[in-house]
């Protein structure tokens, strides 16, 4: 049996994932070459994907690699095999010159799991919650200052809109962005789910781009982008009518309530250094690592100077002694890290 066909049987095994969605990830997704297992008794017993994405960071684009698909064969757990893999995985990525690793845990408790392994929870979303009156309902978007169609993708091909997407995403300071063959899956997983894509248009210029799907009697805007920002309550007014919603959540970048969405991790922090010091205005950061045993060059002292940053020990400073975890969560802290809440929908960081 092929290592694919061992990963998926895997996978079958771990998750509760249909059929249809497994198709669609080894289809679309999965390739031998992002693949890492770990093989026990002549099959594999451990396996996950490291999904290449790029970000924005810092004025400039760099390499992360999203965790995916992590899962170990029950009869195989509690041996410290995923601890293993996820070593080896983040010394692939260093080699390869991945600056950040990412996931999405799936559940609450995963978290603690993957801080061992030097994650830190840095990506949040916000959530704007409605209730939709009966008075709002319905709408004749006739007489909208805004034009608002649903996408058959069948008949649109997704690089009639790519291009929008990319460019608003884009406009996003430190967020993982997706190429067009990323954009393909989370529209195809989208599609699966039931989901609708929406364009918004305004004196005959594409102007929005809405991602959304009904859960029961409430509309799930799992991503909205806008040109004008000023017709954020316009678009919502018009999806809740369209759908007859009762109620409708959106996800956005930042809101009053604030939720937890995925952690990441530095692979190498160097690199990471060189790029954050071109923004860095301070006096200076003096910064010692420790404890990173899977990357063990990531460890020793650090000057990081406006523009600069040397790996001697300077006499006479103080250092601040940083774990692997504790320093990704200090430089992305003030930097609001976003990633694509539709990323959880295609590409899960599952329990083991």
């Amino acid at each position: 049996m092929s290592i694919k066909a061992q990963v998926r049987q895997l996978w079958k095994t771990c998750f509760d994932d249909d059929d249809a969605f497994i198709d669609l990830y080894f289809r679309l997704r999965y390739t031998d070459k992002i693949n890492k297992v770990i093989e026990e008794d002549g099959k594999v017993i451990s396996a996950l994907q490291m999904i290449p994405y790029p970000m924005t960071f810092c004025g400039q684009t760099v390499a992360t690699s999203y965790i995916s698909g992590a899962c170990t064969h029950p009869d195989y757990r509690a041996r410290g095999a995923m601890r293993r893999l996820l070593q080896e995985t983040h010394r692939a990525m260093f080699a390869e010159g991945v600056m950040f690793a990412t996931l999405i845990p799936a559940e609450e408790w995963l978290k603690g799991y993957y801080a061992r392994s030097g994650y830190a929870t840095c990506f949040h979303y916000g959530l704007v919650k409605k209730v939709i009156n009966s008075y709002e309902q319905p709408v004749d978007s006739s007489v909208s200052y805004l034009k608002m169609s649903k996408i058959d993708l069948l008949k649109t091909p997704q690089e009639h809109i790519y291009p929008y997407f990319y460019e608003q995403m884009n406009r996003l300071p430190c967020c993982v962005q997706h190429t067009p063959d990323d954009f393909h899956v989370v529209l195809s997983d989208l599609a699966l789910s039931k989901g609708d894509v929406w364009s918004v248009d305004k004196d005959g210029v594409m102007s929005g781009l809405v991602f959304c799907l009904m859960d029961g009697n409430t509309l799930s805007v799992k991503e909205i982008l806008l040109s004008d920002e000023a017709d954020f309550s316009e678009v919502l007014r018009q999806l809740a009518a369209s759908y007859r919603a009762e109620r409708l959540e959106c996800i956005v970048p930042r809101a009053d309530e604030m939720h937890e969405l995925g952690m990441a991790r530095l692979i190498d922090v160097a690199s990471c250094l060189k790029v954050f010091s071109a923004i860095y205005r301070g006096e200076g950061l003096y910064i010692r690592v420790t404890g990173d045993e899977a990357i063990p060059q990531n460890n020793g002292y650090y000057t990081v100077l406006p523009g600069k940053v040397s790996r001697d020990m300077q006499e006479g400073q103080t250092y601040v002694t940083f774990t692997i975890s504790e320093l990704t969560a200090f430089i992305l802290h003030d930097l609001h890290p976003y990633m694509l809440s539709l990323i959880h929908i295609s590409e899960p960081t599952r329990p083991y």
